[in-house]
Parts: structure tokens; sequence; C-alpha cells
């Protein structure tokens, strides 16, 4: 009888639960089926209903606890798969994988369980077993929105932007109001440099949802693409209010005050990122960059490597990691041979040629095609390589910028014909294999004491010498004419290219802040300045002779500078230019200088005629112009010794 009651009360506990749970009252559902269960110690049904009752409710630890207990008496496809979603919930992906396993083991074609699988392997990212799971449901439920959405999120975890946004415009076209899809769109026309298209897609995503904090994050990364620095930073400050423990708005807001220089600030950004998620690579990396700003390199490295270790697929961490190994001038050998990660990046110029790439084989009697694949700068520090490919028995087809083309057609270091120069766009003559220019540092072992800096390597038509010797001024009519020194005060700035363009404000200066180097005598000011910057001549701080408007290209430029004593200039073409022409340079860099000046360095292996004035401190010219001005006025002014004495 007592047995026959406990039956009694337990079956009514259970209908009672079931009879809260109806009504919408969680709590009284959850007092009846724990009696019920501690009347039925053998009876899997309430602590199954107690298991999907905490998932509800948010409780997974509790879900978990209860569907296991369930499961103890035996499978049941329900409890599988809600066991998978509860651990879902507490971040445990590689048990959930199980779950879902076991509930598609005993109904194959569930939509849901099926959908949690591809997410579980998501997590643990296996996102490729994720496509496979998330394409094989959608073969059989091409109306899920959700798995279009989420396989696009694994397409693009692997970089496959092209494909992911196909499945973000599925997902839409079944729900517009879709936000994850739209957000997450947003980030994979960011990758794919459709900085537009993606802003767009980011606002879709703030208009459907405007307290997701998410939406306002992925939303930074194309303004600040687009150089909308300080729109980047406010919607990271809007994401951030909205979820103060955001990591990944940290990240973004790391990275734009990275560009426009606010390295404290980032690295600032990037350590609360750090402290959300310790692994974050994206932070590493902002951290690092920052820290490279700073010149504090040791930790820039540490953070990079940190970063490879944990994705050594990805291209960033290894890259960052060249240029920090590159700028110690101990390690470079391993940087070059990391530096050709660069050409994974989604911002590297994409090619693709007929023949194979060069590797460092055996070359003899085989002709190669050596293109340039950056600025003008780097085309002319690392053409000094085309003569070393040619002492290996090669021939030499050499693609340079069209500017550029009169100038390398006379290089020294090889025999006539060794050497073809043609100007890139134009159709290519046949050739066995191909290398980018600045591949070459790494094929040849090139290490500090390696270098090669035979100088000049680069020389100017003696018939332009004598044609722009016309052109410069004589200076004063005594028997001491006085240095001639050519002036070079900004670069490109590049507004198609705003990070460029945020660099180029930290490398160049504006000319009236070069007025101190006016009161120095005996001294005649060439401009070597084109592009808009040279509009400044028009209210110069002191007497500068300009014939760049006469000027066609580099050979041009070349030959003007051979007729020079000296050439200052910022971080540009210009001082590449000289420093191969072996006349001596003085080069203003800015504080986060270039890897290739290396660091703490008044001198540069590259080109040894070139004296380094850097900033001591970010944005800090003063003393770096004061310095040059003190320098300028040591010098004698005979001509006879005058370029030696500036060198």
């Amino acid at each position: 009888m007592m047995m026959d009651a406990n039956i009694l009360e337990a079956e009514q506990a259970l209908s009672a639960g079931i009879a809260a749970y109806q009504a919408g009252d969680r709590v009284s559902a959850v007092t009846h089926f724990t009696a019920a269960a501690t009347l039925m110690p053998e009876a899997p049904a309430p602590r199954l209903l107690l298991g999907h009752i905490h998932r509800e409710t948010g409780d997974f630890a509790g879900a978990v606890t209860w569907l296991r207990a369930g499961l103890a008496f035996g499978p049941d496809f329900q409890a599988e798969a809600g066991l998978g979603f509860a651990l879902m919930g507490l971040g445990r992906p590689a048990e959930a994988e199980l779950a879902f396993r076991a509930a598609l083991a005993l109904r194959p074609d569930d939509a849901d369980a099926r959908f949690g699988l591809g997410n579980a392997l998501y997590d643990r990212g296996r996102f490729q077993e994720a496509v496979a799971v998330y394409q094989d449901l959608l073969a059989r439920r091409p109306d899920f929105a959700d798995a279009w959405a989420n396989c696009g999120n694994a397409l693009q975890a692997q970089f496959r932007f092209d494909d992911s946004v196909r499945y973000y415009r599925e997902a839409i076209a079944l729900v517009p109001g879709h936000v994850h899809a739209h957000s997450n769109l947003c980030g994979a026309l960011y990758h794919m440099r459709r900085f537009d298209e993606a802003v767009a897609a980011g606002l879709v995503a703030i208009a459907k949802a405007p307290d997701w904090p998410m939406a306002y994050s992925n939303l930074s990364s194309p303004l600040r693409a687009l150089g909308r620095f300080d729109d980047a930073i406010n919607v990271c400050f809007k994401a951030l209010a909205l979820k103060p423990d955001y990591a990944e708005a940290y990240v973004n807001l790391g990275a734009a005050l990275f560009e426009i220089g606010q390295f404290d600030n980032a690295i600032a950004a990037s350590n609360i990122a750090l402290q959300c998620r310790p692994d974050d690579v994206a932070a590493l990396c902002n951290r690092g960059v920052s820290f490279y700003g700073l010149g504090r390199l040791e930790e820039a490295i540490a953070d990079f490597r940190h970063a490879q270790a944990l994705e050594p697929q990805n291209p960033e961490p290894a890259f960052n990691l060249a240029l920090a190994l590159l700028m110690t001038g101990t390690e470079m050998r391993k940087g070059f041979a990391l530096y050709e990660r660069r050409l994974e990046r989604t911002e590297a110029p994409k090619r693709a040629l007929a023949k194979p790439r060069w590797q460092g084989e055996d070359i003899s009697g085989r002709t190669i095609l050596l293109h340039a694949e950056q600025g003008f700068g780097d085309t002319l520090q690392f053409v000094r390589y085309a003569p070393l490919v040619v002492s290996r028995g090669a021939r030499v087809i050499l693609e340079v910028p069209p500017s550029l083309v009169r100038l390398c057609a006379g290089m020294p270091g090889a025999a006539p014909g060794d050497i073809a120069v043609i100007a890139a766009g134009t159709a290519l003559p046949d050739f066995d294999c191909h290398c980018p220019l600045l591949s070459l540092p790494f094929l040849f072992g090139t290490d500090l004491a390696t270098i090669p800096a035979a100088i000049p390597y680069l020389c100017p038509d003696p018939a332009l010498i004598s044609h722009w010797a016309t052109r410069l001024p004589t200076g004063d009519t005594t028997e001491q004419p006085g240095l001639r020194v050519g002036l070079v005060w900004a670069g490109e700035s590049r507004p198609d290219q705003p990070k460029w363009s945020q660099i180029d404000r930290r490398r160049s200066l504006a000319l009236a802040a070069l007025a101190p180097l006016g009161a120095v005598p005996g001294i005649t000011f060439v401009s070597l300045q084109k592009g808009p910057p040279a509009a400044q001549l028009d209210q110069a701080p002191f007497p500068i002779a300009n014939p760049m408007p006469e000027v066609s290209d580099f050979a041009d430029t070349a030959a003007l500078i051979a007729g020079l004593d000296l050439v200052i200039a910022v971080d540009t073409s210009v001082a590449h230019l000289a420093g191969a022409l072996g006349k001596p340079v003085w080069l203003l860099s800015r504080f986060d200088g270039c890897w290739r000046w290396l660091r703490e360095r008044s001198d540069s292996p590259w080109y040894p005629k070139l004296r380094l004035y850097r900033q001591p401190s970010l944005g800090d010219w003063a003393p770096v112009i004061t310095a040059l001005a003190a320098d300028l006025a040591k010098l004698t002014r005979p001509a006879s010794d005058s370029a030696a004495r500036a060198a």
C-alpha cells in the first residue's frame, strides 16, 4: 500500500508539474518535477523534463545534470539534442559534439541537431568539417536561414570570403532582417576590400538591431579602412556602452587608435581585450604593432610570436613578426623568410603568372622575370639584387613602373643584354620563371653582414647629367660657390589608401618647419619635391630653386641629384634614389620609423652614405631640424671637398 501511495503521489507530482509548465509557471513545474524525481528513482521522465526546463530558463549546468541523469536510463533523442545545446551554452563544444552525434544516430534527418553539430564543430575551430555539416543540412533544408549564415561564418574563418558572402546573401534572401548575416557580411566585404559595401551592410545591421553591440563593433573595421577613424572609434564606444566587457570592440578600438598614432592608448585597449580573451590573435597583433611603433621591439616580438603560435595559418602575425625581426638587425634571415608571408595577406597585390615562381634553385641559362610589387622606394632599394641574379647565369627581365624604366635601363654590374627593363603594364616577353623583387633578400640569404651595398648601383645618363647641370643654380659668384642641397619634406599621401595616409602624416612635415636651415650661410637649396606639397614653395621660408616642373621621371631626378652635394629628405623614394646613386643623404626618420633603418643607428648598411636623424618622440621634428641646421653649419664651403664633408 505504501508503494502504491508513493507511485500515486509521484504521478500526481508529475501531472502537476506538466500542468504548471503548460501554464507558464516554470518555478512550480521545477518543484513538482523534483518531487516526482525523488519519488520515482528509477524513472527518466521527471529528470528529462527538469533538464529541458533548466535549459529553457538558461540554467545550462542544471540542464546538463538532469539530462544526463535521465539519459542514464537509456537513449533519448530529445535529451541528447537538449544536452548538446546546454553544453554549447556552457562553452563546452567538444562534449556538445558527442551529444549531437548521439542525437543524430537516433534521428539522422533532424535539422536542429545537425545545425547544433555544425555549431559545435565551428566552436572547436574545425571549420572545414563545420562547412560540410552545414552544407549537408542545407541540401535537406534549403530554407534554414541560420544554417546559411553560420556556414558563411565557417567559410569566412577559412578566409574564403567570396563564398561566405554568397552564403550570407542567401540567409538575407530568406530572412531580410537577419542581423547576424548583415553584420557578418560587413566583415566579409571588409576583408575583400569592398569597404563601401561593408559599411552599407553594417549600417543595415545597426538599423535592424540598434541594441546589438556586435553590429557596431563589426562596422568599425571598414570605417577604419576608409579613413573614417573618428567614426570607427565612436562605434567601438557605442558597442562598449552596450557591453562593457566586449573584447572584440576593444580589439577594434585598439586598431583604430593605432592607425591615428595613439600607440599608448592602443596598447591600453588591447590589454583590456586580452584580459577578456587572453589568446585573442587580433588583440595580440594590435598590441604588438603599437609596441613596435613605440620602439619596444622585444615586447612586440613576444606578442607576434604568441599570435603566430595560436594561428600559424594566419599571415598577419608572421608578417608583423618579420618587420620586428628585421628592425632588430640581428635576425634578418629569419625576418626575410617570414616576410614572404606578405604575399598571403588580403591587401597584398595578387598576380597570376603562368610560369613558376623562382625558389632559389639553379637558374643558369634561364630567363627570369623580376617584378616590382610595392612603392618606388622599395623598388629602388631592392633592384640592387638584379645583377646578383645575372651572376647566377640568368637572363633578367626587370619589370618596373614606367617612371623607373629609363633609370634602371642603365644599371651597372651586368653586361649589355643581361638585364632587359620593361614598363609595368606592357606585354611580357617569354620567360621561364618569375620572382617579386622583395623576395630576393630571402632567396639570397641576406643578413646584416651580406647586404649588397656596392654603391652606386644606379647611374644616371651622362648626357642627362650635363643637361640638368644647366638647370641648377650656380650659387654666389665668389670663389666659394657653396653647397647645393636638395630638399624633400613630404611623401606621397595616397588619399585612396587611408592607412598609408596616416603613415605619411607622421613621416612628412611642412616646408615651413625647415626654416632654421635657411639661416645657415653658404647653402643653395634645390627642391626635389613632387606632388601637392610642392605648392608650399610659393611661401617658402628661404630661397629654394625649383627645377622639378621640368622633371619627367626618375632618370631626370637622378641626373639632377648628380649635380648636388647633399640630399636632405624625409623617408621617401628620393632618399632611396640618392642613396643608390652614392650621393650623401640625410634622412629625417619619424619616431616609428621603417624597419629598413633598423633601430638606434645613425647610419644604414643599405646605403653607406646615408645619415639618419630620428625623432626623439612621436611627432617631434624640432630637435631633428635643430640637429640638421647645426650639422649643415659645420660643413665647409669649398666645392672641391663639400660632398665628402657632407657625407
